[in-house]
């Protein structure tokens, strides 16, 4: 008996000595040396996937904020309740924080495991929004003449393989037609490849080619919202950090400095896909912008058109024959309530949810999805308009603790 159990023991041994070699092999065969970075900063720290804490991981530039102005707290803030089973819901899906502002006004506010008010956390794909409003004020700013422009006005590599057609407002609503799979689990994906490799720009605007035509087909893709930075540098002479600091983050009053992740070494471009580093609280900031229309106290920071069409379901655009009804302008759109509910979304559950008829903001963030499901190649809990199915829970929450607010 323990002659066959030292024997399987050797099996398995060289079993995962033949593995490791073929998937080295693997790696130096394709040259996607980016794959040891991943395991590096995922595996080799416990981790099966990024984190909200990923900004170790790579260098920053930081998004300054100037004139900071803190919310109030509410009287009855620390009196007002969550039931039990709303509770139990939000800690099952692995929460980092939960944040309801009502005004200017925090009505509920906790923290979970080593989060804080004051940490960073990653906003994932939530940046995609941030990047949309930059090409608002850019606009708005004369650097772009319109969203209806060639993108080949601004990038040469689109003048070739018949990209001459996609426009900016093509990237913005992710109908640029462009080749993309967008895969969180593959390590030879093209998704990890951007999230670690250092070279995007090449990823994302040589390595793509024309799918569909422009502007007809909704495919959610991370390199639309790349190629969008390329935009902001090339239009603007700075960095979206600076951009960002200029035109919103020193204007709303965030109480901290917040933090992007970089392609590559410190003079690289921003992964404006994701990676915006802020407190729960000012991530709260961004939903009250959207609520005001671009406004923020007596400044018009954004465009109110263009807000409004940021946050409006692109027409043209369709998934899999059916119109789109979910995104706007790199922006959630959910129509499944009476009154207008729209939201940032990043992945493992970031979310900064705007209800402006009740003037509330929703913020949870978190570093992980259900306990069913995190260790699922693929999440099972969309609906059947595409949103998370947690997202309704959320809204429903915070009205009934608004409803405690106003008794």
């Amino acid at each position: 008996m323990i002659g066959l159990l030292k024997k399987g023991v050797k099996y398995l041994f060289w079993m995962l000595v033949v593995i490791l070699v073929a998937f080295n092999f693997a790696i130096i065969f394709t040259g996607k040396f980016y794959i040891y970075k991943g395991f590096f900063a995922t595996y080799f720290q416990g981790h099966i996937q990024p984190t909200i804490y990923d900004d170790q991981v790579f260098e920053n530039r930081t998004i300054s904020t100037y004139q900071t102005n803190q919310w109030f707290n509410h009287k009855k803030l620390g009196q007002v309740k969550m039931s039990e089973q709303q509770h139990q819901y939000i800690e099952d899906l692995n929460p980092a924080s939960f944040l309801v502002v009502w005004g200017d006004t925090i009505i509920y506010e906790e923290y979970f495991n080593e989060h804080n008010a004051l940490k960073l956390g990653n906003s994932f794909s939530m940046a995609k929004t941030v990047v949309a409003l930059l090409i608002g004020a850019a606009v708005e700013d004369g650097y772009i003449k319109s969203i209806d422009e060639p993108v080949a006005n601004y990038l040469k590599e689109f003048t070739v393989d018949k990209k001459d057609k996609i426009t900016i407002r093509h990237f913005l609503t992710m109908s640029s037609g462009l080749s993309w799979t967008e895969d969180y689990f593959n390590p030879f994906g093209e998704t990890a490849e951007l999230y670690y490799d250092t070279d995007a720009r090449d990823l994302v605007l040589n390595r793509r080619y024309v799918e569909e035509e422009p502007g007809k087909v909704f495919k959610y893709s991370s390199a639309d919202t790349q190629t969008l930075v390329y935009i902001i540098m090339e239009a603007t002479g700075k960095t979206a950090a600076d951009y960002a600091s200029e035109k919103i983050w020193s204007k709303i009053g965030a109480e901290s400095d917040a933090q992007w992740s970089l392609v590559g070494d410190k003079n690289s471009e921003e992964k404006s896909y994701c990676c915006i580093y802020a407190t729960t609280r000012d991530f709260a900031r961004l939903g009250k912008l959207i609520n005001q229309n671009g406004k923020w106290e007596d400044e018009q920071l954004i465009s109110e058109n263009y807000v409004k069409e940021l946050k409006s379901i692109a027409p043209l655009s369709k998934t899999n024959g059916k119109p789109n009804q979910l995104y706007g302008f790199q922006y959630w759109i959910y129509t499944g309530l009476p009154y207008k509910v729209t939201y940032f979304r990043g992945m493992l559950g970031q979310y900064i949810i705007s209800i402006p008829k009740y003037d509330l903001v929703i913020v949870r963030t978190g570093n992980g999805v259900h306990k069913k499901w995190v260790n699922t190649s693929k999440r099972k809990d969309d609906n059947l308009e595409g949103h998370r199915l947690e997202l309704p829970v959320y809204i429903s929450t915070a009205m009934s603790l608004l409803s405690q607010i106003k008794d």
